[in-house]
């Protein structure tokens, strides 16, 4: 009888080790949930990374939408007189920004100038080529571009997912993040997808917010239209799978009844 209430007992002592076991193994680490973790949590010195990925100005694309501004001087053309400056032989162009389509083929039109081909050129080169060709009706004129519709998509386990407009083109994988109000507590921090269009091809990397290295990715800045989706852990996706749930209900009670049997053996 000592015989058989010992086994019965330590068989009990392992399947509460195996619950608890499983238990523990559930258990995130806190880690997992911070950013840049391989940094020393020290104030005593700043710590400088390099190199780093260098911001390079976005390539403007088909079905792009251009805001351009001119602000100039109008020369007057019935006199040839451009060197007056103020009065009656110059007009002040209002600012007021106008919205220009890139077409298919890369060209936008532009009143007076008329096509224009800007596709694979920066906002920046995109504005030199415009004043450049306004000099001919223009004195001095300012221009500025502005690509209205840079977008970025954030799908997955964050705060406010959805389609996000940009007012700056110089927009990184971090800011996208805090735009979106951050990633939630059951988000994997370190295999965020980035999804990219370049042509014909679909581009994917992947990010990890855990590490420093980020600041070295390639696509650490991002383009309009790109896609960052931020996949959830296990332990969320099991919460949330109605099956797992109702099988972890069914393994529960069969410990359960399972320990009241041993216990019952034990002391009989």
């Amino acid at each position: 009888m000592s015989e058989y209430y010992n086994r019965s007992y330590t068989g009990f002592l392992l399947l509460l080790m195996l619950t608890a076991s499983m238990i523990f193994n559930s258990c995130v680490s806190i880690k997992k949930y911070v950013y840049f973790k391989d940094l020393p949590d020290t104030s005593s010195k700043n710590i400088v990374i390099e190199p780093i990925t260098p911001y390079v100005d976005p390539k403007i694309e088909p079905a792009d939408i251009l805001s351009i501004t001119v602000q100039p001087m109008l020369k007057n053309l019935v006199s040839g007189n451009d060197n007056n400056q103020d009065g009656g032989n110059t007009a002040k162009i209002g600012g007021q920004a106008n919205l220009f389509p890139v077409d298919k083929n890369g060209y936008i039109e532009y009143s007076l100038i008329g096509r224009l081909k800007v596709a694979g050129l920066s906002t920046s080169e995109a504005r030199e080529l415009i004043r450049e060709k306004s000099l001919y009706y223009y004195k001095d004129p300012v221009v500025n571009v502005r690509i209205t519709n840079f977008q970025i998509t954030i799908l997955g386990d964050v705060n406010k997912p959805g389609r996000y407009t940009s007012e700056s083109e110089k927009m990184s994988i971090v800011d996208a993040i805090a735009e979106s109000g951050d990633l939630l507590t059951s988000a994997k921090r370190d295999n965020i997808l980035l999804i990219r269009s370049e042509a014909d091809q679909k581009i994917y990397s992947r990010f990890d917010l855990t590490n420093t290295k980020i600041f070295n990715n390639p696509y650490y800045y991002l383009k309009q239209h790109d896609i960052i989706y931020v996949e959830p852990n296990k332990y969320k996706v099991q919460g949330s799978d109605q099956s797992f749930i109702r099988n972890l209900g069914i393994l529960s009670s069969l410990i359960s009844i399972a320990s009241l049997l041993l216990v019952y053996k034990s002391i009989k």
